[in-house]
C-alpha cells in the first residue's frame, strides 16, 4: 500500500512539472513547449542562436539554429542560420557533420551569400579527411567498411562549383585518394578529367605526372595495360621536354630512368635465353637492340659484354 502511494504521488509531481514546461498560447489556440518552440520572429531567434554561440555555448547554439531553420524556412535568415548550424558542428569537432549541414545551404538556399565560403570549408574538411592520421586496428576495419569521406565531399565540391579554383583541387586530390586506395582506374578518371576540363590550372601538370605514375600501376603484363605503360612513358616524356624547371620533372626523369631499365632488362632477358639455347644470331640481335636504344643503363654495359662474347665463339 506504501509503495502504491509513493508511485500515485510521484506521478502527480512528475505530471505537474512535466506540464509546467506546456503553455497556451491564444493567438495559435495550442499548447507550446518554450524548450521546442522559436521566438516570435525570425530575426529575434536568430539572435538568439548567436548569442549562445557568440558564447560557445554550442549544444544550445545548434538547438536555437535549427528551429530557425524548422520554423521559418523560407525567411531570409534561414540560410544563415542553416550555414552557421555547419559552423557549430565544426567548433564540436564534428567536421563530417558540418559538411552535411553545409550542403543543405547549397541545395536549398543557391542563393546565399555564404555560398564562396561554404565551398571552401566543404574543401577543407575534405582536405582533413585526407591527411588524416590512420587509425589503428579495430576502427580502421570499422571504417574500412564504408567509402573514404573525402571522395563525398571533393565530388560534391565540384560537383557544387565546377568553375572554381576548389574544383580542379578537389579533382586532383581525388585522384591522389584513389592512387592511395589502389584504385587506379578512378585516379586515372580523374586526372583525366582534371587535364582536359582545367588545362590552365597550375594543378594540370601534377595530375599529368600523376596520371602516368597511375597508368603504370594499372599496367602488369597484358596488351591492353602495355598501351597504358607506353602511354604513360610518353606523358613522363612529354612533361620533362616541356617543364624542364618543375620538381616533378626531376621526380619524372627518375621514373623514366626507371621505366628504361625494366624495358632494357626484358629484352635483355630474351638475348639471354636465346645465348643459352646457342642460337647466337638471335642473341646478338636483342644484345645490340639494348646496346642501342637504352645506351645509358646497367644492360646496355651487359649488353656489350656478352656481344664480346659470343665474337670470342666464332
Amino acid at each position: 500500500m506504501r509503495k502504491i502511494l509513493i508511485l500515485f504521488v510521484g506521478g502527480i509531481l512528475f505530471s505537474n512539472l512535466a506540464y509546467s514546461f506546456w503553455i497556451w498560447s491564444p493567438k495559435s489556440k495550442k499548447w507550446r513547449n518554450p524548450e521546442y518552440s522559436p521566438l516570435a520572429s525570425p530575426q529575434a531567434q536568430l539572435e538568439k542562436a548567436l548569442k549562445f554561440y557568440k558564447a560557445k555555448d554550442y549544444p544550445q547554439a545548434l538547438k536555437e539554429f535549427k528551429k530557425l531553420v524548422v520554423h521559418f524556412p523560407d525567411t531570409k535568415q534561414a540560410p544563415l542560420a542553416q550555414y552557421y548550424t555547419g559552423r557549430v558542428l565544426e567548433d564540436m569537432g564534428k567536421p563530417y557533420q558540418a559538411f552535411k549541414e553545409y550542403q543543405k545551404v547549397i541545395d536549398s538556399y543557391p542563393y546565399s551569400e555564404k555560398i564562396t565560403e561554404i565551398i571552401e570549408r566543404e574543401y577543407k574538411i575534405g582536405e582533413f579527411f585526407l591527411n588524416r592520421p590512420e587509425k589503428k586496428w579495430p576502427a580502421q576495419i570499422l571504417e574500412g567498411l564504408f567509402e573514404h569521406p573525402s571522395i563525398e565531399i571533393f565530388k560534391k565540391v565540384i560537383d557544387n562549383a565546377p568553375y572554381s579554383e576548389y574544383a580542379s583541387k578537389s579533382l586532383y586530390k581525388l585522384g591522389l585518394l584513389y592512387k592511395a586506395l589502389g584504385r587506379y582506374d578512378e585516379a586515372i578518371k580523374s586526372f583525366r578529367e582534371l587535364e582536359e576540363k582545367y588545362p590552365e590550372s597550375k594543378w594540370a601538370e601534377p595530375a599529368k605526372y600523376q596520371l602516368a605514375l597511375c597508368s603504370l600501376k594499372a599496367s602488369p603484363g597484358s596488351d591492353y595495360d602495355q598501351t597504358l605503360a607506353q602511354e604513360a612513358k610518353k606523358r613522363l616524356e612529354e612533361l620533362v621536354a616541356e617543364h624542364p624547371e618543375l620538381e616533378i620533372s626531376q621526380q619524372a626523369q627518375r621514373q623514366l630512368k626507371m621505366l628504361k631499365d625494366e624495358e632494357a632488362k626484358k629484352f635483355f632477358d630474351i638475348a639471354q635465353f636465346y645465348y643459352k639455347q646457342k642460337e647466337y644470331l638471335s642473341a646478338k640481335v636483342y644484345y645490340e637492340y639494348v646496346l642501342k636504344n637504352y645506351p645509358q643503363t646497367f644492360w646496355a654495359e651487359e649488353a656489350e659484354r656478352m656481344l664480346e662474347k659470343i665474337k670470342e665463339l666464332k
